[in-house]
C-alpha cells in the first residue's frame, strides 16, 4: 500500500577560562575535564602528582582530562577541590549538556506562521483567512510533494519552509477536519511529520512534540503500519529532544516489537524497525547506558547491512550511511573526539545524500577537529557543511559552538573562512 511518504536511496537521489555551568558546557566553555586540566596547570601540577593525591592513576585523571570519562564519585570530587583549591566541588559535577537546546528566542521568527496554525484549529480558525483559501486535495497533495523535496535538497530548505509550510499544513488540517477520509488522513500526517522535522531543528522542542503526538493519534485512527510506525518514530526523536533519552529508547524499541504485529515482512518494515532501533540507541547513549546503546547499535546495524542503502520514508533516513552519522553523534555526545575523526575517515556520505544528513555529519566532525586544536580542518569542514547549507549552521548548536571557538582563537591561518561563517549564521 503506498502512503504517499516520498523515498530517497543512495543509488537514486545530508578556550576560554570561564567554567561551564550547570547543564553542560556551552559555545566557548570548557567542559569539566577541560576545567580540571586548566586548573592543574595553573598550579604547575603534574597529572601524576594530581592523580596520586587524590588516590587515582594517571591514567584515569588523563581520561577525566579529555572528557572520556565522568567524574561520578563525590568524595573523589572534594579530593580534587581541595587540591586544585576550588571552593565549591559542585563545580566538577558533569552535567550532560541538553542536546539541541539554544536560547529563548532561537528560530521563533522563522516558525512563528507555524506556529500560529499549530494552535488554531479548523473549526475556530483563529488566524481567519490568513492560511489562505483550500485548493483541492490534489493541488494540496503537490505543494505539500514540493516541500518534503525541498527539505531533503534544498540549500534554502528553512526559508522555503518558513513560508510555505504554514499554508499547507493549515489545508492539511481543514481537508481532513472536512473529509475524514484516510488520504486526507495520510496527507495530514506527513505535514505534521514535516512539521516536526523543522521545528526540532529551529529548537521549538515542545511544538515538535505536539504536532508528533497529533501525527501518532491521526495514524492510530487509520491503522496504517507504515505511517502508524513512522509517526512513533518521530514522537521519539521530539522525546530526544526534549532530554527525555530513557522515554525515548523505551517508546522506540516498544514500537519496533509491535511492528511485526502491524505490518507483514517488507523492505520498509525492515527500514522502520531499523530506524527504531538507531534511535532507541541514541537514547540510551544520552542516558547514559553505553552497554545497552552499543546493543541496540547492533541490531540496527544488522538491518542496515540487510537493506544495503540509504532510504527516506515518511521523514526518517536509515541505511548505512545514517548509522555511520549516528555513531558520529554519539561518539561527540561522550567527547570522544578523536573517535569522531577515526569513524569519519572511514564513511562516505555520497553529495546525493539528503542535505539534513550531509549537514549534521559535517558539523559533528568540525566541532571535534575544533575540540582537538585543529582549526584548519575544522574550518574546512564546516565551510563544506555551509556550502550544502548555510541554514543549518545557523540553527545548529554545534556549528555556533565550533565557530565561537574559532574566533575565540583568533587563527589568522582561518581568518577568511571564518569572518565569511560568522556573516552565515549571524554570529557576531
Amino acid at each position: 500500500m503506498s502512503v504517499g511518504c516520498p523515498e530517497w536511496s543512495r543509488t537514486q537521489c545530508g578556550q576560554g577560562g570561564k567554567m561551564a555551568r550547570a547543564g553542560g558546557p556551552g559555545p566557548g566553555r570548557p567542559a569539566v575535564g577541560e576545567r580540571i586540566k586548566l586548573l592543574r596547570l595553573q598550579r604547575h601540577l603534574s597529572r601524576r602528582v594530581v592523580a596520586n593525591l587524590v588516590g587515582r592513576s594517571e591514567e584515569w585523571l588523563r581520561l577525566v582530562e579529555s572528557g572520556r570519562r565522568r567524574l561520578e564519585n563525590v568524595q573523589v570530587m572534594i579530593r580534587l577541590a581541595d587540591v586544585l583549591q576550588v571552593d565549591d566541588f559542585n563545580e566538577f559535577i558533569d552535567r550532560p549538556a541538553r542536546r539541541g537546546r539554544r536560547g529563548k528566542d532561537a528560530g521563533d521568527d522563522l516558525v512563528l506562521a507555524l506556529r500560529k496554525v499549530i494552535v488554531d484549529h479548523p473549526g475556530i480558525q483563529v488566524a481567519g483567512e490568513a492560511a489562505g483559501p483550500v485548493e483541492s486535495m490534489q493541488v494540496e497533495s503537490d505543494e505539500l510533494g514540493r516541500c518534503q523535496e525541498a527539505w531533503a535538497s534544498s540549500s534554502r530548505r528553512y526559508s522555503v519552509l518558513a513560508e510555505r509550510l504554514p499554508a499547507v499544513l493549515a489545508a492539511c488540517r481543514i481537508l481532513q477536519w472536512q473529509a475524514q477520509s484516510a488520504e486526507t488522513a495520510d496527507m495530514l500526517i506527513r505535514a505534521y511529520h514535516l512539521s516536526r522535522e523543522l521545528l526540532t531543528r529551529t529548537g521549538a522542542h515542545n511544538l515538535a512534540l505536539i504536532v508528533a503526538d497529533r501525527a501518532m493519534t491521526t495514524a492510530g485512527q487509520i491503522k496504517w503500519p507504515v505511517l502508524m510506525a513512522a509517526s512513533a518514530w518521530h514522537f521519539g526523536n521530539a522525546l530526544l529532544y526534549l532530554d527525555q533519552a530513557d522515554e525515548c529508547r523505551r517508546y522506540a524499541v516498544a514500537t519496533a516489537e509491535r511492528l511485526s504485529m502491524w505490518s507483514p515482512d517488507s523492505a520498509n518494515r525492515t527500514y522502520l524497525w531499523g530506524a527504531l532501533h538507531l534511535l532507541a540507541a541514541k537514547g540510551a547513549a544520552a542516558t547514559p547506558d553505553p552497554l545497552e546503546a552499543e546493543r541496540l547499535l547492533r541490531l540496527a546495524q544488522a538491518a542496515a547491512v540487510e537493506l544495503s542503502e540509504d532510504r527516506r520514508i515518511c521523514g526518517l533516513v536509515f541505511g548505512p550511511t545514517e548509522i555511520g552519522i549516528a555513531r558520529i553523534e554519539m561518539a561527540l555526545g561522550q567527547r570522544d573526539f578523536d573517535e569522531v575523526v577515526r569513524i569519519a575517515g572511514e564513511l562516505e556520505v555520497p553529495d546525493g545524500y539528503p542535505v539534513g544528513g550531509r549537514a549534521r555529519f559535517r558539523i559533528a566532525v568540525a566541532y571535534a577537529f575544533a575540540r582537538r586544536g585543529d582549526d584548519v580542518a575544522a574550518a574546512s569542514t564546516l565551510s563544506r557543511a555551509a556550502d550544502a547549507c548555510a541554514e543549518d549552521l545557523r540553527y545548529d548548536p554545534d556549528a555556533r559552538r565550533t565557530l565561537q571557538l574559532l574566533m575565540d582563537r583568533r587563527n589568522h591561518l582561518v581568518r577568511t573562512d571564518v569572518v565569511r561563517l560568522a556573516a552565515l549564521i549571524d554570529l557576531d
